[in-house]
């Protein structure tokens, strides 16, 4: 059975989520590792989502958001797969498509279904599909990433970049379009970063390791994972049901 608990109960489970979180009124079920964050301040958060341990998002819009893996760093006010209008329409607007957003109007509701025009793969040229955050990825604040866009593990999103296309493991983009700017590391340094995985680990089994020089450190940890001082730390998903409306349940997953 479900049971109901405050924000500070679910904190004390490893997930912290903070007043002005709005689900416009919808459940919304987190899927996570603990410990990690969904928000610090106002945030619109309009579907399920996976969250990896030690990551965290602040403040903005997260709609099309299918998981966002370990140790990711989301910056405040964020738009993360916004949905889109046609552009091939003779209109922009949802009055064509979508007979809710108007609803609260006396009999707007009932008109719109008659009018009401369905969206199709075939006439449809908005973006679809859900973004996907890798691991150990930085998205700086103010980033706007378009839907079905895939982040790779390590990279880095500046500051107020418009992210339409996938992005490459460890690579560092920004602007309007974001555009490639260059590579963290070595090619090499990034093969072999990509076939260690050092986030398998708990961070916490790796205190000691060499972080702030990245040869060194990968050879640290392959040298404890070689002589299995260090083993993955498995996936367990615990799941907490959050809705706007003030109520939050938790129950354990896994």
């Amino acid at each position: 059975m479900e049971r109901y608990i405050p924000f500070k109960g679910l904190r004390e489970k490893g997930l912290r989520v903070t007043a002005g979180l709005d689900t416009r009124g919808k459940d919304v079920k987190v899927s996570f590792e603990k410990p990690c964050q969904v928000n610090n301040a106002p945030m619109f958060l309009y579907k399920n989502i996976s969250l990896g341990m030690y990551t965290y998002l602040r403040t903005g819009t997260i709609r099309h958001v299918s998981s966002i893996g370990r140790y990711c760093s989301i910056g405040p006010n964020v738009v993360l797969g916004e949905g889109e209008h046609p552009t091939s329409w003779l209109s922009t607007s949802p009055a064509q498509y979508y007979p809710d957003q108007f609803s609260w109007f006396p009999g707007e509701k009932a008109l719109a279904q008659k009018r009401r025009l369905a969206r199709t793969v075939s006439n449809d040229d908005g973006a679809r599909g859900d973004i996907e955050i890798g691991l150990d990825v930085w998205i700086g604040g103010g980033v706007t990433i378009r839907r079905g866009v895939k982040i790779g593990s390590g990279a880095i999103i500046g500051g107020g970049a418009f992210v339409t296309k996938d992005v490459e493991p460890y690579s560092i983009v920004a602007g309007l379009p974001a555009k490639h700017v260059r590579y963290r590391f070595s090619r090499e340094i990034i093969e072999r970063l990509l076939a260690l995985q050092w986030w398998v680990f708990d961070i916490n089994d790796l205190a000691g390791i060499s972080f702030d020089k990245v040869e060194k450190a990968a050879k640290e940890i392959e040298l404890r994972r070689d002589r299995g001082l260090i083993i993955p730390k498995r996936e367990v998903f615990d799941e907490a049901f959050i809705n706007s409306k003030g109520y939050h349940s938790f129950r354990l997953g896994g």
